[in-house]
């Protein structure tokens, strides 16, 4: 009997030093951070993590496709997988009445129009395929509509629950506050389910901590400010556009805006 509790104290006090119990795994509500890597059938990467900077997002939300969401979760922190996301449970068959041409006059006349370039408006984003002296053909499809798509992926944390769009000094201020309050501005206009906004995201907000109490920088969901897109004539996201301490806009930038290249406008405007 002496043996019997001296090996099940050896048992116990193992379990308490090694932080024995069941690992945390990653559910419905949490907010995760992964690596991941995503190719096409024949091997074509078509889009990743940002080197240092990975996707954030909260489980259930649908912030991202549902194969996507189901594969991590369930997963525990530092593992990793490989997982092929079927067409419906990716971005859904290819619609061909989602594919129409227009004519070259119902564009907006700033606009030139070229193979690949994406235009949005309060409802959806397009993708041009096809352009002739007089018409346009564009898709509404998502460009991998109808593709099975393969994710590598790394979970490298599960953080407190939170929603995606959770009050911080880059969502809570409206951007009339923001224009109003005596400093420049740069206001990204985008969509949490648009690729290049989530890898804005990160970015713009180590942006705000660094020049905070210098610059404004605000991130809107086009979605839920469907006015502000129309009233700064928003065709794609997302857009960032810069505004001096005046509340006048500068510039504007369309697609991902690398660090580098902010950097350099911000100090055009001599901020430090």
């Amino acid at each position: 009997m002496k043996v019997f509790l001296t090996l099940l104290s050896i048992v116990l006090l193992i379990g308490i030093v090694t932080g024995c119990g069941s690992p945390a795994i990653a559910e419905s509500g949490d907010l995760v951070k992964v690596y991941y890597t995503g190719k096409l059938a024949d091997g074509t990467i078509f889009d990743k993590s940002v080197e240092g900077e990975p996707l954030e997002f909260e489980i259930g939300q649908g912030q991202v496709i549902p194969g996507f969401e189901q594969a991590v979760a369930g997963m525990q922190v530092g593992e990793a997988k490989t997982i092929t996301i079927p067409v419906d449970q990716a971005y859904g068959p290819i619609r061909d009445d989602l594919i129409v041409e227009v004519s070259r006059d119902q564009l907006p006349s700033d606009i030139v129009p070229e193979v690949g370039m994406q235009l949005t408006n309060s409802q959806n984003t397009v993708t041009i395929i096809e352009v002739s002296e007089t018409m346009v053909k564009i898709d509404a499809n998502h460009p991998l509509a109808g593709k099975d798509l393969t994710f590598d992926i790394e979970l490298l944390e599960i953080a407190e629950s939170q929603s995606y769009t959770a009050e911080s000094g880059l969502t809570s201020m409206p951007l009339e506050q923001a224009l109003e309050n005596g400093l420049p501005t740069i206001a990204e206009l985008g969509s949490s389910s648009c690729v290049p906004c989530k890898q804005m995201k990160p970015l713009l907000e180590e942006l705000a901590t660094e020049y905070k109490g210098k610059l404004n920088v605000v991130i809107i969901d086009i979605y839920d400010n469907e006015k502000l897109a129309q009233q700064y004539g928003i065709m794609a996201i997302p857009t960032q556009v810069v505004f001096d301490s005046d509340g006048d806009e500068l510039t504007r930038h369309i697609g991902f805006w690398p660090r580098e290249e902010i950097i350099a406008q911000i100090t055009e405007m001599d901020i430090e």
